[in-house]
Formats: C-alpha cells, structure tokens, sequence
C-alpha cells in the first residue's frame, strides 16, 4: 500500500461524517447557509475532522496487536505494519496540534470542548470501552460534544429537548455497534470481539434499545412541539421520517444483522440515506419558511 495512501485510510476519512453533527444547532436554528454562522460551523467541523483522525491514530496504536486478529481490521495500516508505532505517534501529535490551533482561532470555550473531547477518547482507548455502559456513554458523549461546539461557535442556545434527542440517538447507534460486534462473536465471523462484550447479550442490548428508542422518540415529539423551538407549527411533520428511519435501522440490525458501522450505513442503505436526506430538506424548508 502506497505510504501516503496508508496514512489516508489510517485517518479513516468516511468515519467524519460523524463531525456533521456540529451542524445540528445551525440547521434547527435555520442559519446553515448565512455565511456568519456557517463558516465558524464549518472551521469546527475540520478542527473536530482533524482531532477524531488523531484519536484513530492513537486507537490503533494501543490495539495492534488485537487488530492483527481481526479479519476486518487486520489490514488497518498500523496492524499491518505498513505504518510503524513511532510514525503514528508522530503523525497524531501533529494532527492534535493542528486541530487545538483551529479551534483556539475561534474561542476558548471550542478549545476546551475539544480538549475534553480528546481527553475523554484518550481514557476510552485506555481504559473505559472495557467498562460495561461506560462504554455507550462515552460514545454518547462524542456526539454531544460536537453538537456543542457547533452551537457555541455560532452563540446558538440549544433547548434541553435538542440535546435530549442527540443523547438518545447517540445511544441507539452505539448500541446497534455493540449488537453487531456481539453476533460476529457469537457466529464466529471474528476470532476476539472487544472486551467488553463479556459483558453483554444481544438480549440485554435489545431491551436497552427498546428503552432507548421509546425515549428518543418522545423527546423528537416534545423537541418538535416545544414553544421554544423555532418554526415549530410544522416540525412535527417529520415526526413519521424519524420514526421510519429508527425502525429501519432497527429492522438492519436484528434481522439483517448489520449496523455495525452507522457511518457505513449512511452510504450503503439507501432507504436510510433517503430518510436523512429528505429529513434535512423538510427542516431547511421549515426553518426559512
């Protein structure tokens, strides 16, 4: 593998549509395309791009040798050989520094939210993704973060609801990866799942997401209907999108047994797809009505 295209696939540039959810505040607010909201959103966007490629970096350093055998992850660059340890140190430290000088360019509260962003990962590699439901609400905690940071850059006050929904959603999508990686393991699809996968059964995964999925669709209900949501007389016309979009995912993950990457997903299920798609259209069009 070409060494520039190693470090590419190493950064794992598809996993960044993760960072689109620093346009959450925006989009809801209905300033997405005003240039005084949308460029701060987009330079956190990269700062966040750039910080979660260093947090990979990292990642595949300390599970290296786990990574070897993992038929998915075994051609990853650094388990391969293809990028030595001492590379991948040097290369994340200067993607970490980059990231902390785009985000110090914008404000101080951004450059916390990333350091704490960073810091969080960094024990989740170490330690945390092998303490059971710790584990979730760290991942949680990703998503939260970056929707922060898009409202903090753009002075957006997000409601209680708002970060309510992201919160559960965020779950609902690390519990459909946990699910996944547990029936690879059971079906003997991979050698050695996680550690933390001891801990759970698809059984009690189902019932967290059961709880999961009820909640986050009353908070989508309330958040639509909320007085303190603009524009909210025809929000809660994307009730029944949202709705749809869970119980296809739902239906990926128990019957087709897939979801192990919610980011591939986006790209390989088209109903999915045409439900985020149609979804961020109807809000646009609500929100500038």
């Amino acid at each position: 593998m070409n060494f520039i295209l190693a470090i590419i696939f190493e950064m794992r540039i598809k996993q960044w549509t993760k960072n689109l959810f620093v346009f959450a505040a925006p989009l809801f607010h209905g300033t997405l395309f005003n240039l005084s909201y949308f460029i701060p959103t987009i330079t956190v966007f990269f700062a966040f791009c750039i910080l979660s490629s260093s947090v990979y970096f990292i990642n595949d350093i300390f599970d290296v040798e786990k990574d070897k055998l993992n038929p998915k992850k075994q051609n990853r660059p650094i388990a391969k050989g293809t990028i030595s340890k001492k590379f991948a140190w040097t290369f994340a430290i200067i993607l970490f520094v980059v990231s902390t000088l785009i985000s110090a360019s914008l404000n101080l509260q951004i450059l916390v939210l990333l350091f704490s962003y960073f810091a969080i990962n960094i024990l989740y590699t170490i330690k945390l993704k092998h303490v059971v439901i710790i584990d979730v609400f760290i991942i949680a905690y990703g998503f939260l973060a970056r929707s922060f940071a898009g409202a903090i850059a753009t002075n957006i006050t997000l409601t209680p609801w708002f970060l309510l929904c992201v919160f559960f959603l965020s779950i609902f999508l690390a519990l459909g990866k946990r699910r996944h990686e547990l029936n690879a393991v059971e079906e003997n699809k991979i050698e050695k799942g996680r550690e933390v996968l001891k801990f759970y059964s698809v059984e009690f995964i189902d019932q967290l997401t059961t709880i999961v999925t009820s909640s986050l669709i009353i908070c989508y209900a309330l958040f639509t209907m909320d007085n303190n949501t603009k524009n909210n007389d025809l929000l809660p016309l994307t009730i029944p999108l949202v709705i749809y979009g869970l119980f296809y995912y739902l239906y990926l993950i128990r019957i087709k047994k897939d979801g192990g990457a919610p980011d591939e997903i986006l790209y390989k299920a088209r109903p999915i797809l045409a439900v985020v798609l149609l979804y961020i259209l109807m809000i646009i069009g609500i929100r500038n009505l």
